[in-house]
């Protein structure tokens, strides 16, 4: 991957055009929906600031740190040490730069720790802070920055841009809804060599492999995501009405799982996902469209103008 997605350029120069005019604040609060490379156009911002090249979680600068949660969570402790570091005189240049990503993960303790960088920032400094669930944010950390926000593009913007990835067109269109559109969400599975669930669901529908053998095969995947996805999957056959009300029942169970899930460590999630496989390999799927090598009673779905099941 190289430069900005272009739908991030605008930000990114709206960004450059206050640096230039020296009206660039000392926080940044940078949201999106997720996904959609908010992440990357902090970095970028970043770099530019301290003049440097490369991969801003990695680059090694006296003057940067990117900070990130341990365990889903931003701690005080972390805080503290991003506040005695953006006090420091910088080395290499005039100013001192970090990045804060998920900073919705602060908890109160860390949050409020912010507040004294925000309320006097140290002259030269600068901290973006980046998340794509800003309603979890403390409304005092967010009033402190000014906010700069990513919007998603179209679909044919993205679907271009995922092909000059090297995204091949056959997996775009399940991906774009596996993952609700967000491109790089859909990058990341890639690079992970991560196969679009669609693979597995269909298989497990068309008794290609045993329940028992399915769940073995997402044994390494984090079920909250796997649930997630799988929902998204079964809101368009929804939305497209190729579903009944057992469908629907099927998605409020797929959604309460994952709710659980969510919240409690000791769920049995082998047992959990071996149940939904079943339910779903009874779920009656209606074809609105079928294709000529199609028999009548083969359940399909099409997902773009493709049958894929």
């Amino acid at each position: 991957m190289s430069g900005l997605a272009p739908w991030t350029q605008q930000v990114f120069d709206h960004v450059g055009s206050l640096n230039a005019g020296d009206r660039l604040p000392h926080a940044l609060l940078i949201d999106g929906p997720g996904g959609w490379g908010e992440a990357q156009l902090a970095g970028q911002i970043a770099l530019t600031l301290i003049d440097r090249g490369g991969d801003p979680r990695t680059i090694a600068h006296p003057d940067f740190r990117w900070i990130e949660g341990e365990k889903g969570t931003i701690k005080v402790d972390q805080i503290r040490s991003l506040i005695d570091f953006m006090q420091q005189t910088a080395q290499a240049g005039s100013l001192k730069v970090v990045v804060l990503e998920e900073a919705q993960q602060m908890n109160p303790s860390a949050g409020n720790a912010l507040l004294k960088i925000l309320e006097e920032p140290p002259p030269g400094s600068h901290l973006i802070l980046v998340t794509d669930a800003r309603d979890a944010m403390l409304p005092t950390v967010i009033s402190r920055c000014q906010r700069v926000s990513v919007q998603k593009a179209t679909r044919e913007i993205v679907v271009s841009w995922l092909l000059e990835q090297g995204t091949s067109a056959e997996e775009i269109e399940p991906l774009l809804i596996e993952y609700a559109g967000a491109p790089f969400h859909i990058l990341e599975a890639l690079q992970a060599e991560r196969k679009s669930l669609w693979h597995t669901l269909k298989s497990a529908r068309d008794r290609q492999n045993s329940v028992s053998d399915t769940v073995d095969n997402l044994r390494n995947e984090d079920l909250v995501d796997v649930l997630a996805r799988w929902a998204r999957f079964l809101h368009r056959l929804v939305v497209e009405d190729r579903v009944g009300r057992e469908g629907v029942d099927f998605f409020d169970d797929l959604i309460e799982t994952r709710r659980m899930a969510l919240s409690n460590t000791g769920l049995n999630r082998p047992l959990q996902l071996e149940r939904l496989m079943f339910k779903w390999r009874q779920l009656v799927i209606r074809c609105l469209l079928y294709t000529s090598d199609a028999a009548d009673d083969t359940p399909c779905v099409d997902l773009g103008g493709r049958r894929i099941i």
